[in-house]
């Protein structure tokens, strides 16, 4: 199915409209909000253009966009899952699909990887909190591990990472042997070039220690759904947690996150007398259908099959992207297995009317700036792309 999404704003605004109309507003009023919302639209088009690549900020699929209109009619709570049992059905439907793809026993759904990493460490704490109060974790990693440690008032050092952007391992090894961590955050798709950590090294230094590890591939998860991954379930799977973001390349609305983890969690010791269900002892509260709905109607129409060949595309496309840059005379350009790209023109060379396009980004790697451009979707295209650097060339 394919929705003309030109056609779709046109029609929503028609419809807001139409609404507002009935209202019992005045004409400047209407004529304020109405233009408003028009804006509003319009700049939402901008994420399914084909030379979008600023950031991870694809176009929400036309599946997730259905999935997300019955989630607002529908306004369920899994706080009182009792009440909700078809939400249940649905949420245990989403991870049945994801977790064994992460090699993973458990889920819950959340608002994105700000929350599952700070879910996370505070599990990583009830575990393993009297050993330590140190968390190590690379200097790329994402600034919500920064905001989790001072939340759990935990004690953060961050890792040296090699040429590769990846957390340099022998720098870890030296830093356990100094003191064990509590927790060691492996990031899988760094945020900045898309890199990610040697998974297998960091399990075998903290092998028999009382740590808990646990893998932030917000950004790089998607992995997971190819054959041809870097990253298997086996490799996931030695983590004690993995966070994923399919608002960040699967085309769903926010919010929409998953955290995963082997051990099952407690029901909170709170007392919740309203309750018939004493709820987990987890960071979401309330929640239900706005963070279900737009990814369960996507695996369960597309399934893996059509997720994959959605991904291999986006892949595809930023490795034609990064070796058309490689062949021109100054240009240099890292891919990355994620899917992000980043590069340097000649000396000289200004691509700031681009980046205000929001064609594409500005990032530091390694104390030096980039341009970065992100294939978060498969609505972003190389030729695009190329013909907007054309001039430039």
């Amino acid at each position: 199915m394919s929705i003309d999404s030109s056609q779709l704003s046109t029609t929503l605004s028609a419809l807001m409209n139409q609404y507002l109309q009935h209202l019992d507003i005045d004409a400047k009023t209407f004529q304020q909000l109405s233009q408003q919302i028009d804006t509003l639209l319009r700049a939402g088009q901008r994420h399914r253009q084909a030379n979008w690549a600023a950031h991870m900020t694809p176009a929400v699929n036309e599946l997730a966009a259905l999935g997300q209109f019955v989630a607002a009619l529908h306004q369920g709570n899994l706080l009182s899952s009792e009440l909700y049992p078809e939400l249940a059905i649905i949420e245990k439907d989403i991870f049945d699909f994801f977790c064994p793809l992460f090699g993973q026993q458990h889920g819950h759904a959340t608002h994105g990887g700000s929350y599952g990493n700070l879910d996370a460490l505070w599990q990583a704490r009830k575990r393993f909190g009297g050993y330590s109060n140190r968390v190590y974790a690379s200097d790329q990693s994402h600034y919500s591990v920064f905001k989790a440690c001072d939340i759990l008032g935990l004690e953060l050092h961050l890792i040296p990472t090699n040429e590769s952007q990846q957390m340099d391992i022998a720098a870890l090894a030296f830093a356990c042997n100094e003191q064990t961590p509590m927790a060691i955050v492996a990031t899988a798709g760094t945020t900045s070039s898309g890199q990610i950590d040697d998974i297998n090294a960091v399990k075998a230094i903290i092998e028999h220690s009382p740590c808990w590890l646990h893998i932030d591939a917000a950004w790089g998860g998607f992995l997971s759904l190819i054959d041809t991954s870097p990253l298997t379930d086996k490799q996931f799977g030695q983590a004690d947690s993995v966070c994923f973001d399919p608002h960040k390349s699967l085309g769903q609305p926010r919010p929409c996150g998953l955290l995963m983890y082997q051990q099952p969690i407690k029901a909170t010791a709170s007392p919740t007398q309203y309750l018939t269900q004493t709820p987990c002892d987890t960071l979401p509260g309330s929640y239900g259908a706005e963070l279900l709905l737009p990814l369960w109607l996507t695996i369960k129409t597309l399934g893996k099959t059509g997720l994959e060949d959605q991904i291999d595309f986006q892949l595809d496309q930023a490795r034609r992207f990064a070796s058309f840059l490689n062949e021109q005379p100054g240009w240099q350009a890292d891919k990355s297995p994620t899917g992000i790209v980043c590069f340097n023109p000649p000396p000289q060379t200004d691509l700031s009317g681009l980046l205000e396009k929001g064609i594409f980004s500005i990032t530091e790697i390694a104390g030096k700036k980039v341009y970065r451009a992100v294939f978060a979707g498969p609505g972003t295209r190389s030729d695009t792309l190329i013909s907007d650097l054309a001039p430039y060339l």
